[in-house]
């Protein structure tokens, strides 16, 4: 295996996040994760497990330029639960041979969102908590 030097080591710096198409150019984190639902399973002294089903859930925090919270409050307050297609992409440029790693993610709902959350003299950042079905889901592109 070739030596792996630190300047290799991704940096989110060059992070990308798209919210049904739309390029997010405010954000500054991302997070997504699939959790396995677990059934304890007892066989002779030994307590082990069963996956019962996965979950996925997260969030993305943006700087505040944009009113973000509008639409989807709209939508929650005539009962409609409108979901969202994200594509997350890091694309730093010292990645081992250029390369770009990209993650889909389809049907995702929003949990919470950010509607009036401002302090004096600080930079306004907003959290979106979402879930999603781990099955809609993909790698798009890996680093290898």
């Amino acid at each position: 295996m070739a030596e792996i030097r630190g300047n290799k080591t991704l940096s989110g710096t060059w992070g990308e996040l798209w919210v049904n198409g739309e390029r997010i150019f405010e954000f500054s984190k991302i997070e997504l994760k699939v959790t396995a639902n677990r059934e304890d399973v007892q066989i002779g002294i030994d307590v082990d497990s069963k996956m019962t089903g996965l979950k996925g859930e997260g969030s993305y925090t943006v700087k505040k330029v944009f009113t973000r919270a509008k639409g989807i409050l709209e939508n929650w307050k005539k009962g409609m639960d409108v979901r969202a297609d994200i594509i997350a992409a890091l694309k730093d440029p010292d990645a081992v041979d250029g390369q770009v790693e990209r993650w889909s993610c389809g049907n995702v709902w929003h949990n919470e969102l950010p509607v009036v959350n401002w302090e004096k003299g600080g930079i306004i950042e907003e959290e979106m908590t979402i879930g999603f079905t781990p099955s809609d889901m993909q790698n798009l592109d890996a680093v290898a």
